[in-house]
């Protein structure tokens, strides 16, 4: 049985669209959810600062809480109990510590996320959670893309 899956949430599209699917599949198994982001580690903050952005380290984890805070509120909606936690340095290094600290049965990730450019998350090599991860990875691949068809 699945009790808890693990959600690695970024701001790409296809992160987005792979945390409602484990939303879904939460709601339709009973399982709780722990929904992760990753930021990049202390050398990025250097940089950033070098460059004269102003409050660089704190306007990224804000952005992060924000995408995890979105998908918790959409898991609420379908009554999904869900956690969220921010974590900072190698992306899938701290993803696999975060599945043996939640006691994650399953991690969903997207399928080699494409973060849009200035983002925020580091990226979570998907290779190495399937290379090194103790439990299931869920790879969703990104949405269909939509045709939109005109009308005669």
């Amino acid at each position: 049985m699945t009790d808890r899956f693990l959600v690695v949430v970024d701001d790409s599209a296809a992160a987005l669209h792979a945390a409602r699917v484990a939303v879904d599949l939460a709601a339709a198994a009973g399982a709780r959810l722990t929904l992760v982001t990753v930021v990049e580690d202390h050398v990025l903050d250097a940089r950033l600062s070098a460059a004269a952005i102003p409050d660089a380290a704190s306007r990224r984890a804000r952005g992060a809480v924000a995408m995890v805070s979105r998908v918790a509120t959409m898991a609420d909606r379908q009554g999904v109990a869900a956690e969220t936690e921010v974590l900072s340095g190698h992306g899938a290094e701290q993803v696999l510590a975060a599945v043996g600290r939640c006691g994650a049965d399953l991690i969903v990730v997207a399928r080699e996320p494409r973060l849009p450019a200035g983002s925020r998350m580091a990226p979570v090599n998907v290779e190495h959670l399937l290379e090194f991860a103790d439990v299931p990875v869920l790879v969703v691949p990104p949405a269909p893309k939509r045709l939109h068809q005109e009308a005669p």
